[in-house]
């Protein structure tokens, strides 16, 4: 940063003070402080000296009357100097002391040596003395002088005119004069060459700071200690729409009214003489508000009179803008403009403080998103973002002003509810939240998409006083309503905390049994009944507990359902059961292996990408022996995009089956979409077939509706060799199940296929 107020004062007062003709020769070569130094030290000098010789001339004889009036001379003139200087007047004291030494040196010469006296030899340092602190024209005003002075004493001494101490020979008197003239000459035309030179850099430094002042983009001004501006340069005038010459010598308050014009002589006064501080103006010109930087310094005399202030102005209108939109950016969302994560704590203390000052409940409110991400698979992320720019305008309108709305970051959003006076309210006021976000969103001509929200809500002072925990409370009780089936708010209670610590605690514990190669996968054959073979194995997930032994996947899937936990081990199991595969092929087996994959997994944006990588890795295993199982109530929470996901991991030769078929009430349009090869016909249905008439009647239309399509059926859950006989009348040929093997590890499978034969009962039911 430039030191403004320094720049002023020199700007302005250089400007005044610069002669605008070289050819001016009546400024000093020296400024008036070291003049006036100059001027006091001579003259106390001269006072001393002109004592000393006074007292010699009273011990002494008697003295002549110009003796007399020398030396009375010499104790005057110091005096009458000093007194000039003490009033400030620098040139007058010049004058009177110089000038005044010079007739007492000419008036010394006649009666003592002439041009050889003490007098005349001071004369050349007279003449410099003149040029330096008064001015050249003067300097040589005495050197013209003191020329026809020296002349004139040479031919009195020639002729005799006055009386001299001592005769001088004619050559000598001439020599004297010749040199005294050549001395005086000399001086001269270096004193004035000095100033010329002095003068040369003070016009170039004029030039350059006029330059500067003129062509800046900052405005300079110049106040006299009637508030008169004394100078502007072209921007200060142009900013109030008028020319310089319009503003020098009026009255600042004329412009800028009485609070402009006082305020810089205020803020002097309160900074000791210098001050910067931020103003709003209106810029006349062009007719809008700008921000301006002001640097003032008071201007001073030199004996310390107020002499008006310097000031120096700059537009620091975007500078402030930007730091505005740094300032909004660091504590808002920059998609939505809702306030982010920073001004969320903020907002929430103060929140928590009002509510303990007016004895009332504060509601956290944590809203996820159901199925946002299909959303931007499906459309792309800019529509994303104005479904989230739409939901966000939706929010904000479904608050009080006192309330805020903020958002975390990609579809997470909080809304602080304060004022609440019983914990009844809360059911409303989180409901016409969820009302107003499954409200059809138009995204393009024609095309509306629908959205919904799982939201926890947590209270204080009940769930907490501390924003941390607040959040985290409200963000657990939001996982536990998109549990509970999403679209829908859940409270925060001690049991839910309890449960999430659990399903964190659980979900530790697998990523653990991953690491250290605790899980296992047991098989279960499929077979076909009407044939008597075995069609192939379904994988199943076993954890061999270090402590507890071996877990069935009903112990640990379901609390990590929703977690990234599930991926990682729905890709583990996924390159085991193709290792598998590959083994048994080398033992003469070839069988295919289906595997459960969770809905999760399976909505993972690589999926397809994370399955051929996978089939890379095992390039002698064919990809149509694997094949995948998914839940019918998964497949039917997104239609689109379970089908887009079947099609594109189709063409890299995997099958799909629909595990659980008949629990999905899938339409028949839904079962259309979805290319899915396979049916599993879930066993709650076929467990009763022999005393439900209903269950065999769906499992029935099942069939058909799997033959219709051309679809492959197979029967869970046969737990008997009886129910084996009324599947195949229905049509339906493969089975699995506890009525056929138990799951068993893989090295059980081969013996168990070698010596596994068909039941007479099937046999004769196919005939």
């Amino acid at each position: 940063m430039y030191a403004a107020c320094p720049l002023g004062a020199i700007l302005t007062d250089r400007m005044k003070r610069f002669p605008a003709d070289a050819r001016q020769t009546g400024k000093p070569l020296f400024d008036s402080g070291t003049s006036r130094k100059l001027l006091r030290f001579m003259s106390i000098t001269l006072l001393c000296i002109g004592g000393v010789s006074a007292m010699t001339t009273l011990l002494g004889s008697l003295p002549t009357t110009i003796r007399w009036l020398v030396h009375g001379g010499i104790i005057a003139l110091p005096l009458l100097s000093l007194a000039l200087l003490e009033q400030q007047r620098i040139r007058a004291a010049g004058h009177v002391l110089l000038w005044g030494c010079w007739i007492l040196a000419l008036l010394s010469a006649p009666s003592t040596s002439g041009n050889r006296s003490i007098g005349v030899t001071i004369i050349p340092v007279l003449i410099v003395l003149m040029g330096w602190l008064v001015a050249p024209r003067q300097a040589i005003i005495m050197a013209g002088t003191s020329i026809i002075a020296l002349l004139g004493i040479s031919l009195s001494e020639h002729y005799a005119w006055i009386a001299l101490e001592g005769p001088i020979p004619p050559l000598s008197r001439w020599t004297i004069l010749t040199g005294m003239i050549l001395v005086t000459t000399l001086l001269t035309a270096l004193s004035y060459r000095l100033y010329a030179t002095r003068f040369a850099e003070q016009q170039h430094l004029a030039a350059t700071l006029e330059l500067v002042t003129e062509r800046s983009p900052i405005m300079l001004a110049s106040v006299d200690e009637k508030d008169r501006y004394r100078y502007v340069n072209r921007n200060y005038a142009a900013f109030h729409g008028k020319m310089p010459t319009d503003l020098i010598g009026t009255p600042v308050s004329l412009h800028l009214g009485p609070g402009g014009a006082q305020a810089p002589i205020l803020a002097i006064e309160k900074g000791n003489g210098s001050a910067r501080y931020r103003q709003l103006r209106q810029n006349v010109q062009t007719g809008t508000e700008c921000w301006l930087e002001i640097d003032a310094q008071r201007a001073t005399r030199e004996d310390g009179i107020y002499d008006g202030y310097y000031a120096i102005l700059r537009d620091i209108t975007d500078e402030v803008r930007s730091a505005e939109q740094i300032q909004f950016m660091a504590y808002h969302d920059s998609l939505t403009s809702l306030p982010n994560r920073t001004l969320l704590a903020d907002r929430l203390r103060q929140a928590i403080v009002r509510g303990e000052r007016e004895d009332s409940l504060v509601a956290v409110c944590y809203l996820d998103l159901d199925g946002f991400k299909l959303l931007n698979d499906t459309w792309g992320h800019s529509t994303g973002d104005m479904v989230l720019i739409q939901l966000a305008a939706r929010l904000q309108e479904c608050v009080r002003g006192t309330d805020t709305v903020a958002r975390l970051g990609g579809d997470e959003f909080v809304v602080l509810i304060g004022g609440i006076q019983n914990r009844q309210e809360i059911p409303v006021a989180v409901g016409r939240l969820i009302t107003a976000i499954s409200r059809p969103i138009s995204i393009h001509a024609g095309t509306e998409v629908g959205v919904s929200a799982s939201i926890g809500v947590a209270v204080s002072p009940h769930d907490g006083e501390d924003p941390d925990v607040l959040l985290r409370h409200a963000d657990q009780a939001m996982l536990m309503a998109k549990q509970s089936g999403r679209n829908r708010f859940a409270l925060f209670d001690t049991e839910l905390e309890q449960r999430m610590r659990t399903l964190h605690q659980i979900a530790a514990s697998v990523e653990k049994g991953l690491a250290d190669g605790e899980f296992r996968l047991f098989y279960q054959p499929k077979v076909n009944m009407r044939l008597g073979t075995v069609i192939g194995a379904e994988a199943l997930i076993r954890w061999q507990h270090p402590e507890e032994g071996l877990l069935l996947p009903a112990s640990f899937l379901p609390y990590i359902e929703g977690n990234p936990m599930a991926s990682r081990l729905g890709q583990w199991v996924l390159g085991e059961a193709l290792s598998q595969i590959r083994q048994w092929a080398t033992q003469g087996l070839q069988l295919s292996v289906s595997v459960n994959i969770s809905s999760h997994h399976l909505q993972d944006a690589d999926f397809t990408e994370q399955l051929a990588n996978l089939l890379d890795a095992h390039p002698d295993v064919p990809a149509e022996r694997l094949e995948i199982e998914i839940l019918e109530t998964s497949a039917m929470e997104d239609v689109e995009k379970t089908a887009r996901i079947i099609r594109a991991s189709s063409v890299l030769g995997v099958s799909f089956a629909l595990d659980d078929f008949g629990t999905g009430n899938a339409s028949l349009t839904d079962f259309r979409r979805l290319p899915a090869q396979t049916l599993k016909i879930d066993k709650s249905f076929v467990r009763n077939i022999l005393e439900d008439p209903e269950d065999l009647a769906i499992v029935k239309s099942i069939v058909a509706l799997a033959n219709s399509f051309e679809r492959q059926v197979i029967a869970e859950g046969l737990e008997s060799i009886a129910h084996g006989a009324p599947l195949l009348g229905l049509g339906c040929d493969c089975a699995q199940g506890y009525g056929i093997a138990h799951p068993m590890p893989a090295d059980a499978i081969p013996p168990w296929i070698a010596n596994w034969t068909a039941p007479a009962e099937w046999l004769q039911a196919s005939r």
